[in-house]
């Protein structure tokens, strides 16, 4: 959110090269990615390739433009006046940011979060070069199983993995309502 605001609300030399990089990790393909996160992270001080951080860090970068985007999308329907307002009345940019603009776009911040959460519970193609015996995920085993033709051990995992994206989206959803109705009721 905080790279979608500086696109949209500031002005400065390499605002359009920041939108670009930050994107760019959508439009090259996972398996280029993954390869990239191994060269990148197999040697010291940075030896990460096996452990759950580099699966976490291939998640963050590589789902990351969804959230920039929906947050561009709602900001540039927010009209910049009310933050003015909000620095003309003697509030500083942090404040105006946490008290007026970022409940405003908590909807498209937490509707960024349910998609990016879905493709990381369903990704194969970047982390499929990064899982370890150690740091396995659901989608590669449903993968194995398929390949070693136990179509019902498949079958059940991707049910558990069903259960256990429905139950994230209805918390993050129960969040959401919670901050809506304590917003409402403040």
């Amino acid at each position: 959110m905080i790279i979608a605001f500086l696109v949209v609300r500031k002005q400065f030399i390499g605002r359009r090269a920041m939108e670009f990089v930050s994107l760019l990790s959508f439009a090259i393909p996972g398996t280029v990615i993954g390869i990239g996160y191994i060269l990148a992270f197999n040697q010291k001080p940075l030896l990460l390739t096996g452990t759950g951080l580099i699966l976490v860090m291939a998640f963050i970068f590589r789902n990351m433009p969804v959230g920039i985007e929906s947050g561009t999308a709602t900001l540039k329907q927010i009209d910049k006046s009310i933050e003015e307002a909000s620095t003309n009345l003697g509030a500083s940019s942090f404040l105006t940011f946490r008290k007026i603009t970022l409940p405003l776009i908590k909807s498209a911040f937490f509707s960024g979060l349910v998609y990016a959460f879905v493709r990381a519970m369903t990704a194969v193609s970047a982390v499929i070069l990064l899982i370890s015996p150690r740091w396995n995920l659901v989608t590669v085993s449903i993968l194995s199983q398929v390949e070693n033709l136990r179509l019902g051990i498949a079958a059940a995992y991707v049910i558990i993995l069903i259960i256990m994206m429905m139950v994230a989206i209805v918390i993050i959803e129960a969040l959401v309502k919670r901050l809506v109705m304590k917003r409402k009721a403040a």
